[in-house]
């Protein structure tokens, strides 16, 4: 049987030696060469460099709650798992795990680690289980095995998550990153990573506004067991707020705002640039009389036609309808909004850009003269037949619900109103013709008597 060192517990003498608070400064000698498994943590040991390389069979090392101030050198290759929390450790350098080929777990909590050198974790293709909780970094290590399957990295400062050093860890299952600085997830984060089970993102710095809608859209899926509880920072009206508390116009106002710019055309193709900028201003007096308009926008048309926005094949890009309701904008649509800023609607349709006054002064002038869309329409489509190849982008047929109330609104009010003059002049005559016969009466009898 082995000697078991002075002060250590040995329950298997040669295999499992535990020589924990101790006060040791350094190892102790006696320890057996075939030991498997050895804990010399809460001691006070400042540097343990090659000291345990004879150690051909040690599996389990156990350095935690010492004052290691960096991460220890010569340590054998057969090591499986390391665990170094609560030491003095300021940053990993990329040589100083490259012989720890068959770790599976190593355990680097609440450390004082500012960086770790890209590539330094990148030979552990073994290693499952990381734990970086409570250190200072900033953003997430590069180069992390495919093989991790639990990646703790809470209680950082971490404000940005990286998605190339995300996207690789394809056997993920467990993600703790909650107490840092993060304000928002990129687009897209967690897609690549199909066997994520848990997510752990709570006290975040989170910012609930438009780009925060895809961590939005996740919390709703539950395809994931992820904290629900997130609470809003910024801005300030939301702020203490729940973040799956908030509805999608609430987080993002600007997708019902009909002017604004994500609602407009993908500018990506000169054709759809050249659509944008057709510019409708003719003048009141001489609207229907303004035949050279009417050319000039058919020329146009007839250009942006050419030009290929016609082609056969789809238009990739959609724009959405200028009002919105509650009733028929979709959650779904919101997102696709998010997703791919502008955003485009099933259907294309020209719009022009005007200022707030001057967009209103032509919504009153296109009220006034509603034929002119239709001699419009009819000039284009003449200029148009000859392309009968290339289709052309269906018009949007659901009415407009907004303007459509106020059109029948105000036809009913001047019904309402023409009922009660005609009513109000049958009164009149009828008043009349009963006094001209009260009148009439007295002296028809006299002339009898």
């Amino acid at each position: 049987m082995s000697p078991c060192p002075a002060g250590c517990c040995c329950p298997h003498p040669g295999f499992l030696v535990l020589c924990e608070s101790l006060g040791l400064r350094s190892l102790p000698r006696s320890v057996p060469l075939s030991t498997s498994a050895l804990s010399v943590a809460r001691n006070q040991l400042c540097n343990v460099d090659h000291l345990l390389r004879p150690f051909s069979g040690l599996q389990e090392l156990s350095l935690s709650h010492n004052l290691l101030a960096r991460f220890p050198r010569g340590l054998p290759p057969s090591l499986e798992s390391l665990l170094l929390q609560e030491n003095h450790i300021t940053y990993i350098t990329s040589g100083a795990l490259r012989q720890l080929r068959n770790l599976t777990r190593l355990d680097l909590e609440d450390n004082r680690i500012r960086a770790i050198q890209p590539g330094a974790l990148q030979g552990l293709n073994k290693l499952q289980v990381l734990t970086l909780k409570g250190n200072k970094l900033t953003s997430l290590p590069l180069n992390l095995p495919p093989s991790l399957t639990h990646l703790d990295l809470s209680e950082n400062c971490i404000s940005v998550l990286d998605l190339p050093s995300l996207s690789a860890l394809v056997n993920l299952q467990v993600l703790k990153i909650n107490s840092n600085c993060l304000r928002s997830v990129p687009e897209s984060a967690f897609d690549s990573l199909p066997r994520l089970r848990s997510v752990d993102l709570n006290n975040n710095l989170w910012v609930c506004e438009c780009d925060i809608l895809y961590l939005y859209r996740w919390l709703l899926s539950g395809r994931v067991r992820m904290a629900t509880d997130l609470v809003c920072t910024e801005p300030v009206h939301l702020a203490h707020r729940l973040l799956l508390n908030l509805s999608v116009v609430g987080i993002c106002p600007r997708v019902l705002k009909p002017n604004d710019k994500t609602h407009q055309l993908d500018l990506n193709s000169t054709p759809e640039r050249k659509l944008k900028m057709l510019t409708v201003k003719p003048t009141r007096t001489n609207l229907f009389e303004n035949k050279s308009y009417l050319g000039n926008l058919s020329k146009q048309l007839l250009q942006v036609t050419t030009a290929g926005l016609l082609s056969k094949e789809p238009p990739k890009t959609r724009v959405l309808l200028e009002q919105y309701s509650l009733e028929t904008f979709t959650y779904e649509e919101c997102l696709s909004l998010n997703k791919t800023q502008p955003v485009s609607p099933p259907h294309l349709k020209i719009t022009t850009l005007l200022p707030d006054g001057e967009q209103k002064c032509r919504d009153n002038i296109t009220g006034q003269y509603p034929q002119i869309n239709a001699t419009v329409a009819e000039g284009t489509r003449s200029l148009l037949s000859t392309n009968r190849d290339s289709p052309w982008p269906t018009p949007d047929p659901r009415p407009n619900t907004q303007q459509d109330s106020a059109v029948v609104i105000s036809l009913l009010t001047a019904l309402c109103v023409l009922v009660a003059l005609l009513m109000l002049a049958v009164l009149l005559v009828l008043k009349k013709v009963l006094l001209h016969q009260q009148r009439v009466a007295p002296l028809d009898g006299g002339s009898g008597a």
